[in-house]
């Protein structure tokens, strides 16, 4: 799909693109600039007359967006801007495993506009570059690049699930280095001894697969319709398994993967070998933990661990209904993000 030229470009309003496209990645919708013209591919269904109208009516302030984008990312591949204006201080947040760096998206735009937040993308993601192995390498990685956008502090470093320990060493990285760390905010964190014990590990996934037809269930009025509920998960598996060794009898020829797919398996892969070599060793510095409730402090998460390395961690519980897997997208975000103004509320207070 090409987009009609505009007159005059619009000025860039990056919370606003940066929510677009959040967006659009969610759907799976790719967006490129060839020229002065706006390009588009989505799957069947996936572009709705309301993304048409903003791709059509903020042409010129997306590809403004993309050519600044790809400007940086020639310097700074690692840095993703979710809000980069405000007076506080800057937030610069490791995703989990996956690295998807659109995790923060709904928690930046919760914290409001004063609030520059910056996700951090790992060496792997754009399917250019090769993932690292190691916790360490990756914190130096990212430290480098923070150095480079911003060279003195202070930052916030934050982390979520596993990328918790890539923050915790990068947060050290930048103290040791003479940088302010105000705070380490660590949400939702898994430990990486987790990722060393089987039972945990299969306890904490299963959790995360099963919560959400919990929470489905729970909303059914009698026991009937539960029990129909659940009936019918468990057609719908069959049926999926069913499905699966379908497609894969009939498969004759050999399918060539997405170069950028395949290298984003390769980071996952990478990345949970790196999470699991991982010992984290003690920080003096000021530790926050976001948990999606208190129940998660007995769940494989097993975070209560990082008490052994920050004896003088705070912790902060979201509701009891928030799902941890989810904790930082919506509904929960605007929970999570009244969470991290308490903790800064209450350092303010100290000071």
């Amino acid at each position: 799909m090409a987009v009609s030229s505009m007159k005059s470009p619009i000025s860039a309003d990056l919370t606003q693109v940066s929510e677009l496209f959040a967006g659009l990645a969610a759907k799976d919708i790719k967006v490129w600039v060839e020229g002065d013209r706006l390009r588009c591919n989505a799957p069947a269904g996936a572009l709705t007359a309301e993304f048409r109208d903003q791709l059509r009516d903020r042409k010129g302030e997306i590809i403004a967006f993309l050519n600044m984008a790809t400007a940086a990312a020639r310097q700074q591949p690692a840095i993703i801007p979710l809000q980069s204006r405000g007076t506080r201080t800057p937030i610069y947040a490791v995703a989990g495993h996956v690295g998807a760096p659109f995790t923060f998206s709904d928690l930046s735009k919760h914290l409001g506009d004063d609030q520059p937040f910056y996700a951090l993308q790992p060496s792997g993601w754009d399917g250019r570059s090769e993932p690292m192995d190691r916790v360490e390498d990756i914190a130096e990685y990212f430290a480098r690049q923070i150095v480079e956008c911003q060279p003195t502090g202070p930052y916030i470093i934050a982390g979520f699930c596993s990328g918790a320990a890539t923050a915790f060493e990068l947060a050290k990285i930048l103290g040791q280095r003479g940088a302010e760390v105000p705070c380490i905010a660590l949400f939702g964190p898994l430990h990486p001894t987790t990722y060393r014990e089987l039972p945990r590990l299969l306890y904490f996934l299963a959790r995360r697969s099963v919560y959400p037809h919990l929470q489905e269930m729970a909303k059914l009025p009698t026991f009937g319709a539960r029990l129909r509920y659940f009936g019918g998960r468990l057609r719908n598996l069959g049926e999926r398994v069913r499905a699966l060794v379908t497609r894969v009898r009939k498969s004759k020829e050999p399918v060539t993967a997405d170069p950028v797919l395949a290298s984003r398996a390769r980071l996952k892969s990478t990345a949970i070998t790196a999470f699991r070599r991982y010992i984290p060793t003690p920080y003096s510095g000021r530790v926050c933990i976001f948990l999606p409730n208190k129940a998660w402090l007995r769940s494989g998460a097993a975070p209560l661990r990082w008490l052994r390395v920050v004896p003088h961690a705070e912790f902060y519980f979201g509701p009891e209904d928030c799902n941890g897997s989810l904790m930082l997208e919506e509904p929960d975000a605007p929970a999570i993000a009244e969470l991290y103004r308490q903790a800064t509320q209450k350092a303010e207070r100290l000071t």
